[in-house]
């Protein structure tokens, strides 16, 4: 599943990526990283935005960019 379609509150393990180039680059540099721990904290409006929680790091991204993160979910 992808990551947009958590709900707020839940936990799950990112499985992988599919960016390419810098918007890779960025986002494992925030962190997001294949077996990382990912929790869903807000969505905005229409879902266009999701702010997620990493480790201790707070990150917001575009719709696009969390469509593109799959995970599973854990207890």
């Amino acid at each position: 599943m992808c990551l947009i379609q958590l709900e707020v509150g839940e936990r799950a393990i990112i499985d992988s990526i599919h960016v390419n180039g810098a918007l890779k680059e960025r986002l494992s540099s925030l962190g997001l990283l294949r077996n990382e721990s990912i929790s869903i904290q807000h969505f905005g409006w229409f879902k266009s935005t999701v702010q997620v929680m990493t480790n201790s790091s707070l990150i917001a991204l575009r719709k696009e960019e969390a469509a593109c993160i799959e995970v599973h979910k854990v207890a």
